[in-house]
C-alpha cells in the first residue's frame, strides 16, 4: 500500500516503520517489467509466424504468443515474457516459445491447454530460433550457443559460433545453423558433432527446407541454394536482391521470399532461379511468411498480420491491439472512461460534459465508480482510487489488475482479478485495505462474480472457480477451452460468457451451453433477464447491430431502462438505448490534417484516424458519426468511390472503408514513403507519393494498372482528366503531366507547390480549361493543359496550402489565416471576398457541394460558411 504525505504524518513511528518497509518490498517484489493480459492483437513487431493444425501462432515484441484461426480471428493469447517473445517452436505435444534478453528463458507450453509447463534457463542472452526434433528441443541465441534438450533438460551445448545465431533448420540429416557473421553449420544429427561450415559473411536470416534443397536468405539480398550429391554438401548463389531476404516458404511449387515489403514468387528449375512474379503486401518490412491451403500470412514491424491469396489478393488482417480502446462503468450521475493511453475521465451523464480527468502512466485495463471515487486497475499492476480527478491511495501488485467486481452486500468491498490472484479492497474507518484472498497458480483472472456466500472467477484458459466466502479456496467447476471474458447471473443462474462466443448457464448441477454468433466477444451483461453481448457485434436478445469497431466492454445504466453503454475499439463510447444509438462520448479528437466534404465531412486526423461528421441542420452542427482506425500515422488525403471511402497516410499505406458500415476493405500498397495525395477519376484512383511514385488503381478489383516513378520529386497534389491525363505538383516546385505513357515536368516555382485544381467541366470549351497551381510562394499560377504559364498572381502573403474551383469561382486557403474567392475572367483575378474570421493557419479546406458549404477547421472542431456569405 502506498500512502499519501498527508496520511504519513499522522501515523505513530511503529506503524510508520512498518508501512515503509512494506514500500521496500513491495518495490523489490517486482524487478523486471510487469506482466499484462489482454485478448487484443499485437502492438508492436511480430517476430514470426508458425502455422500447426489450422491454427496460427504469432509471437511478438510485446512479449506474447498470440493464437488465431484461419480467418484471423484472435483464439487465445498467452503473455510469454517481459521482454519480446522472440521465436517459436511447435512439437505434437508442445509449444516453446524463446524469450529476448533481459528474459532468456525459454518457456514450454502444453499444446492442448496453453498451460506452462517449464521454463528453461540456460542461455545467457537471446533466444533467437527454436525447433523440437524426435525427442529434443533445439535452441540457438545471443550467447553463441546451440543448445540440445532432452526431456527439457540441457544435454548438449554446440559451441560452433563466433555470432549470435539466428536460424535453425534440419536437413538431410543434418542440424543446420546460421550466424550473424554469415556462418553457416552443419551438424550430424545422431550426434550433435559439427561436420562442417560455409562462411557466407553475411548475416543469415532465412533457412527454409523445399524439394530437397536448403535455401538461405542473407542480409545483403542474396539467396543460396545448397544441395546434398552424393554425400557432398554442394551450394550456389542463386539469386540477389538489393534487400534483406527476411523469409522463405513455399505453397508446394513455388518459393516465396520475403524482400523489404514485397513477397517474390520464385521457380527453382534445372536452368535456374526465376522470378515469375512479386506482390507488395505490406508497407513496413516483412519478417515472417507462412502458406497453408493457398493463402500467404504475413507479419510485419508494425504488428500487422495480412491475409492475401497466392495470387497477391487481399483477404484481411488480424485486429492490432487496440491502443485507442476505453474501459467503462456508469452510476446514476456519470460515465467513467478508462483508456489505453492511460488517460481516464468522468462525464456527467445528463449533458455529457466532462468533470474532471487524470492521466495515468500505463493503460487502464477497468474502472469501476464507486460513490465519489474512481477506482481504476492498470496494465502495470497500480490500483489507483480517485476522487475528483486527484488520486487518494495506490496500491502495487507485481502483475496486471484485470478486473473488478462489487461485493453483493457490501457497498464499500471490492474484489480483483490479477495474475494467479484474487484480491480484496475494503474502506474501512476511511481508509483502503488491500487483501490478497486466493492464489489460482500460472492463470489470469479475467472476470470476477460476487453470487452472495460464493465467488466465481474466470480466467484465460476458460476454467471457471468457486471460492468459497468462508475460505476462498478455489473449486474448480467448469473447464472450456477459450478465455472467460465476463461473469454474469440470469435469474438464479450463473452466466459464463467466452472469448469464442459461447455462453454457459449454470443451474448449479447442469451447464447448459450456446454459441452465439459474436466473436470474438469482449464484455456480456445481463439486464431483466436478457442476455446482452458485445465483440465483433452488440447482440441484445435476438437483435444485433454492428459498429465501425469492436465492443470492447459494456455497460448497464440503472438509471434508465433499456439504456447501455458500449466502448468501441476505436476510442469511441456510445450510448444505446432501446437498441438504437442516443448519445456518442468520443476521446479527444487530433489535429484534423485534411478534409472531404460531400453529404458527408470526412476528417483526416495527424494520430492517423478517420472521423466521419453528419450535418444537422436543425441544430446547424456536425455530429460524429464514425471513427476509422487503422493507419499508424498522419492522414493526407481522403477520397470517396461508390460505396468506399479512400484514405492515404504517411504510414505509407491506403486503406479502403465501407462508408456504411466503417469496415476496413482493403490495403493498398506500393508506395515507400508518405501518400500525400490521391484523386479518383472514373474508376480509377491516382495515388502520389513523396517516394517520387504515382501509381494507378483500378477501383473495380483494387489491382494496379500503372506505376509511374518520377525520381527525385515528392508529389504533393493531384488532378485529372482521365487515367491518360494527370496533373500533379510537387514538393520541389514542379508541375508534372502524366499523357499515357509522356512525362512532362516543368519548374513553376523555386518552392513548394501544395496544391492543384482545374475549371473543367463536362460542359467545358476545351481551349478555355486552366490548371490552377499554389503553393508556398502565395501565389497563384495559370497553365493550360501543355503546362504553359498563362499568368501568375500573388493571392495570399503567405503560403496557399488548398486551391479550389467550383461554381466558376477559385478559391484559396492561406497560412494568413486568410480564405479568398476569386473571379477568373479572360485569365484576370479579381478577388470578390474573402473570410478571416480564424485564429491559425488555414491547412484544411474543402468544399461541400450537397451542403452548399465551405468547411475548415480550428485545427480539432469542424467550422462551416455559407458559400454565398464569402463574396458579394
Amino acid at each position: 500500500m502506498v500512502v499519501k504525505l498527508a496520511e504519513f504524518k499522522r501515523l505513530k513511528r511503529p506503524l510508520l516503520s512498518a508501512l515503509l518497509t512494506l514500500l521496500v518490498i513491495i518495490t523489490i517484489r517486482n524487478p523486471c517489467y510487469a506482466l499484462d493480459f489482454t485478448l487484443y492483437g499485437h502492438n508492436s513487431v511480430v517476430w514470426e509466424l508458425r502455422f500447426d493444425n489450422d491454427r496460427l501462432y504469432s509471437a511478438g515484441a510485446d512479449g506474447t504468443l498470440k493464437v488465431w484461426n484461419k480467418e484471423l480471428v484472435p483464439l487465445q493469447n498467452i503473455t510469454s515474457h517481459n521482454s519480446w517473445a522472440r521465436c517459436i517452436g511447435i512439437s505434437d505435444k508442445y509449444i516453446a516459445v524463446g524469450g529476448y534478453k533481459p528474459d532468456n528463458t525459454i518457456k514450454v507450453y502444453d499444446k492442448n491447454t496453453l498451460k506452462l509447463i517449464y521454463t528453461l534457463k540456460a542461455h545467457k542472452g537471446s533466444v533467437f530460433a527454436l525447433l523440437f526434433y524426435k525427442s529434443f528441443l533445439i535452441s540457438a541465441g545471443s550467447d553463441n550457443t546451440i543448445i540440445v534438450w532432452k526431456d527439457f533438460k540441457p544435454l548438449k551445448s554446440l559451441k560452433i559460433h563466433d555470432g549470435w545465431v539466428r536460424k535453425l533448420a534440419i536437413y538431410n540429416g543434418y542440424l543446420v545453423s546460421g550466424d550473424e557473421n554469415g556462418r553457416l553449420s552443419f551438424s550430424a544429427l545422431d550426434d550433435f558433432k559439427f561436420e562442417r561450415s560455409f562462411e557466407l559473411k553475411s548475416q543469415i536470416l532465412s533457412l527454409h527446407v523445399f524439394q530437397n534443397k536448403l535455401y538461405v536468405g542473407t542480409s545483403d539480398g542474396s539467396v543460396y541454394r545448397f544441395s546434398l550429391d552424393k554425400g557432398q554438401i554442394k551450394y550456389e548463389k542463386i539469386l540477389s536482391f538489393e534487400s534483406t531476404v527476411q523469409s522463405i516458404t513455399d505453397d508446394g511449387k513455388s518459393l516465396y521470399l520475403s524482400v523489404e515489403g514485397k513477397v517474390i514468387v520464385v521457380n527453382d528449375e534445372t536452368t535456374g532461379a526465376k522470378i515469375v512474379r512479386n506482390f507488395d503486401m505490406s508497407a513496413s518490412e516483412i519478417t515472417s511468411l507462412q502458406i497453408i491451403d493457398k493463402t500467404i500470412f504475413v507479419s510485419n514491424r508494425e504488428g500487422d498480420i495480412f491475409k492475401y491469396s497466392v495470387d497477391g489478393r487481399y483477404l484481411g488482417k488480424a485486429p492490432k491491439h487496440f491502443l485507442s480502446s476505453a474501459k467503462i462503468s456508469v452510476n446514476e450521475n456519470s460515465l467513467v472512461i478508462g483508456r489505453e493511453d492511460g488517460s481516464i475521465e468522468r462525464y456527467n451523464v445528463s449533458n455529457g460534459l466532462l468533470i474532471w480527468s487524470y492521466k495515468n502512466d500505463t493503460p487502464i485495463r477497468f474502472v469501476l465508480t464507486l460513490g465519489e471515487s474512481v477506482i481504476a486497475g492498470d496494465s502495470s499492476g497500480k490500483l489507483l482510487i480517485l476522487k475528483d480527478g486527484k488520486v487518494q491511495s495506490v496500491f502495487y501488485n507485481e502483475d496486471a489488475f484485470l478486473t473488478c467486481a462489487l461485493d453483493e452486500s457490501k457497498k464499500n468491498l471490492v474484489y480483483f482479478g490479477s495474475r494467479g490472484k484474487v484480491f480484496s479492497l475494503e474502506d474501512i474507518q476511511g481508509r483502503w485495505n488491500l487483501r490478497m484472498l486466493a492464489i489460482i497458480p500460472e492463470e489470469w483472472v479475467c472476470s470476477i462474480y460476487d453470487s452472495g456466500g460464493i465467488l466465481y472467477t474466470g480466467t484465460n484458459f476458460g476454467n471457471v472457480y468457486a471460492l468459497d466466502k468462508k475460505s476462498y479456496n478455489p473449486k474448480l467447476i467448469r473447464y472450456y477451452p477459450s478465455p472467460v471474458v465476463n461473469i454474469s447471473k440470469l435469474n438464479n443462474q450463473i452466466v459464463v460468457f467466452h472469448f469464442n462466443g459461447t455462453v454457459a448457464v449454470f443451474d448449479g448441477k447442469v451447464w447448459e451451453v450456446q454459441r452465439s454468433d459474436v466473436f470474438p466477444l469482449y464484455s456480456g451483461l445481463v439486464i431483466d433477464s436478457q442476455i446482452i453481448m458485445g465483440g465483433s457485434k452488440l447482440r441484445i436478445g435476438n437483435k444485433s447491430k454492428e459498429f465501425e469497431a469492436f465492443i470492447v466492454d459494456l455497460a448497464e445504466f440503472r438509471k434508465t431502462k433499456n439504456n447501455i453503454f458500449a466502448s468501441l475499439s476505436n476510442g469511441m463510447v456510445v450510448q444505446i438505448e432501446d437498441s438504437n444509438v442516443v448519445r456518442r462520448f468520443s476521446s479527444q479528437i487530433s489535429t484534423i490534417s485534411t478534409i472531404y466534404a460531400d453529404d458527408l465531412v470526412i476528417c483526416g486526423h495527424e494520430d492517423g484516424k478517420v472521423s466521419l461528421w453528419n450535418y444537422n441542420k436543425k441544430q446547424g452542427k456536425f455530429e460524429l458519426s464514425m471513427i476509422f482506425d487503422d493507419h499508424t500515422d498522419a492522414v493526407k488525403s481522403i477520397a470517396r468511390y461508390e460505396k468506399y471511402i479512400i484514405s492515404a497516410s504517411n504510414d505509407k499505406t491506403i486503406k479502403v472503408w465501407d462508408s456504411k458500415t466503417g469496415k476496413l476493405l482493403n490495403i493498398l500498397t506500393g508506395h515507400i514513403g508518405y501518400v500525400w495525395s490521391i484523386f479518383v477519376v472514373g474508376d480509377i484512383l491516382v495515388s502520389g507519393g513523396w517516394d517520387g511514385k504515382v501509381i494507378l488503381w483500378n477501383l473495380t478489383n483494387f489491382q494496379k494498372i500503372k506505376v509511374y516513378e518520377l525520381p527525385k520529386l515528392s508529389i504533393t497534389g493531384i488532378f485529372a482528366f482521365s487515367s491518360d491525363e494527370i496533373y500533379l505538383t510537387t514538393l520541389e516546385g514542379f508541375v508534372v503531366s502524366l499523357k499515357k505513357d509522356k512525362v512532362t515536368k516543368v519548374k513553376i516555382s523555386e518552392q513548394t507547390l501544395w496544391s492543384v485544381d482545374s475549371n473543367y467541366s463536362e460542359n467545358s470549351n476545351p481551349s478555355q480549361i486552366k490548371i490552377y497551381v499554389a503553393g508556398w510562394d502565395g501565389r497563384v499560377y495559370v497553365l493550360d493543359r501543355e503546362l504553359r504559364n498563362i499568368r501568375q498572381f500573388k493571392g495570399h502573403n503567405s503560403t496557399i496550402f488548398k486551391i479550389m474551383f467550383f461554381n466558376g469561382k477559385l478559391f484559396t486557403a492561406g497560412t494568413d489565416n486568410l480564405i479568398k474567392v476569386w473571379r477568373i475572367v479572360n485569365d484576370k483575378p479579381e478577388n470578390i471576398g474573402s473570410y478571416s474570421n480564424f485564429r491559425q493557419s488555414i491547412l484544411s479546406v474543402a468544399i461541400s457541394k450537397t451542403l452548399g458549404k465551405l468547411i475548415t477547421t480550428d485545427g480539432k472542431g469542424l467550422i462551416s460558411i455559407d458559400l454565398e456569405e464569402m463574396y458579394r
